[in-house]
């Protein structure tokens, strides 16, 4: 039974399902647990299943790291934003907003 708060960042094993997950969130005011398996899977448990669960406290696996690498055809699809500019061009060309007044403070 996992008696103590998971810690965010920290590697744990299901004893009973022998598999190794990273605690990526917690949410007190749901009560809910936000976990990463090590093959990339996410889910969500809460505190009563955590309760529940024999835990154990892990080393990461070897390979955690390669979580994050995207593959060359998810690279193909993500929000990248490109500018041509330079950034102190995007905020000379901003104006104040006069409807609302914000622009007296």
């Amino acid at each position: 039974m996992a008696t103590h708060i998971p810690t965010i960042g920290h590697w744990y094993q299901d004893i009973a399902v022998h598999r190794l997950f990273q605690v990526i969130a917690l949410d007190e005011y749901s009560a809910t647990i936000d976990i990463e398996y090590e093959d990339g899977e996410i889910d969500e448990l809460d505190l009563d299943s955590w309760s529940q669960m024999t835990v154990a406290e892990s080393n990461p696996p070897e390979d955690w790291q390669s979580l994050f690498v995207l593959a060359e055809e998810q690279r193909l699809f993500t929000d990248d934003v490109i500018s041509s500019g330079s950034s102190s061009d995007l905020l000379t060309s901003l104006e104040p907003d006069s409807q609302f007044g914000w622009d007296e403070f």
